[in-house]
């Protein structure tokens, strides 16, 4: 640490005696993470698009899913001590192959850090009154944005320290809020509630699973800071899984509850005032924080001659300015594409990780890994949507990259 307090590591790895990460902080991270508007959200979509208790299910199994490809994702850091966008260069080649997982890497946590930063400033704007949003929203997005820049300028242990104090507030509100919502709800019940099956079961695990996909992709830059992969398992697992299907079991219940899928206008709704104005922000920037961070790795593998805070300030900025493009109309088709792509990137990974193992200095281009990829979004474009194409998009990847490093080798011998 430098005598501003800035972590100093980039994209070099981080000694095994500064890996000091413990299980809580890394559930506090992911916890972070986990606790935001889209979590929210995203359990909200699922009513009344399914029987309540196919909602259950599919928030349960979606969030289950992403929380073990997230432990599975950070194996690299844990393991090594270097950032996801390394890994990228060891699986897909250097030092042209890596500019794909480089780029999507990017473009996601920059796209996030957008969405999550206008939502917030118009949740403040809404809050504060309609008439003063409509014309400071401008405004607020930009400090929010300035706001969430700052710990992840500062780096890792920073964040740390931020979400350590900010979770369990964060924590404690969620439980007044389920309060508040559970006075407010009328019983589920077979009369009460009737689904309007607009999405298939399918589709809405794909819906959970693709929202959070580029968290497993980027893992590494957090877990590498971890003691060991027990410390990963014990805290992402729990972090990830836990604390989003929670949270998304509240957006349900709150559907239900104030027939609002917005969480502004529910803790409006409520009467929750102040508090909910904080909790937004907070939750907001524990967030953000990390979507920041990973960016501003992504930026620094492009141009390793920037200093690691530089990276991550030139992100903010241009998050920020994103935020102010209306880049939030286009949310769902972007989560679509999203998913498209990470899910066989990932696919590709793990099965370098955990099956192909090769030890061998990266290859310029990666071709195996290419034509895996191509195959596999194919599959997901011309899959039916009863499916969940994410998975299928990553298991694809996964056995055509294990046959072309594996099986071929076997074949030819």
């Amino acid at each position: 640490m430098s005598i501003l307090n800035l972590e100093r590591h980039g994209l070099n790895s981080v000694p095994h005696d500064e890996r000091t990460a413990t299980w809580f902080d890394l559930f506090t991270i992911w916890s972070g993470v986990s606790i935001c508007l889209p979590s929210f959200i995203v359990g909200a979509l699922l009513v009344p698009a399914f029987s309540w208790g196919e909602a259950i299910q599919i928030n349960f199994l979606g969030n289950f899913i992403v929380g073990i490809l997230i432990v599975l994702g950070g194996y690299y850091g844990t393991r090594t001590g270097f950032p996801s966008v390394i890994m990228g260069r060891h699986v897909f080649g250097n030092p042209l192959g890596q500019w794909l997982p480089t780029a999507a890497l990017l473009i996601s946590t920059l796209g996030w850090y957008a969405v999550m930063t206008v939502l917030t400033g118009m949740a403040l704007a809404e809050m504060l009154g309609h008439n003063l949003g409509l014309f400071m929203l401008p405004l607020f997005i930009a400090l929010v944005g300035l706001l969430n820049a700052s710990t992840a300028v500062a780096g890792f242990h920073r964040m740390r320290w931020f979400n350590r104090l900010m979770v369990p507030l964060l924590g404690v509100f969620c439980v007044f809020l389920a309060l508040k919502v559970f006075n407010h709800m009328p019983p589920v019940t077979s009369g009460s509630y009737q689904p309007s099956g607009k999405l298939s079961y399918g589709a809405g695990i794909d819906l959970i699973i693709g929202s959070f996909l580029a968290g497993a992709f980027a893992a590494s830059d957090f877990s590498r800071y971890a003691r060991n992969n027990l410390h990963n398992w014990l805290g992402t697992f729990p972090g990830t899984f836990l604390m989003s299907f929670l949270l998304g079991l509240l957006g349900m219940y709150s559907v239900i509850a104030t027939g609002e899928w917005n969480p502004v206008l529910v803790v409006q709704n409520l009467g929750m005032g102040i508090p909910a104005l904080l909790f937004i922000l907070f939750a907001n920037w524990t967030t953000n924080h990390n979507l920041l961070y990973s960016s501003g790795m992504a930026l620094l593998n492009i141009f390793p001659r920037l200093e690691r805070w530089k990276s991550t300030i030139i992100c903010g900025v241009l998050g920020t300015v994103l935020a102010l493009t209306g880049i939030v109309d286009y949310l769902e088709s972007w989560l679509t594409l999203l998913s498209y792509i990470f899910a066989p990137l990932l696919g590709v990974v793990l099965a370098e990780l955990f099956v192909v193992g090769n030890k061998k200095a990266a290859v310029a281009i990666n071709i195996s890994a290419f034509i895996a990829v191509g195959i596999a979004i194919l599959v997901e474009i011309f899959l039916p949507p009863q499916y969940v194409a994410s998975l299928a998009g990553l298991a694809v990847a996964a056995v055509v990259y294990i046959f072309l490093k594996v099986g071929a080798f076997y074949i030819t011998i």
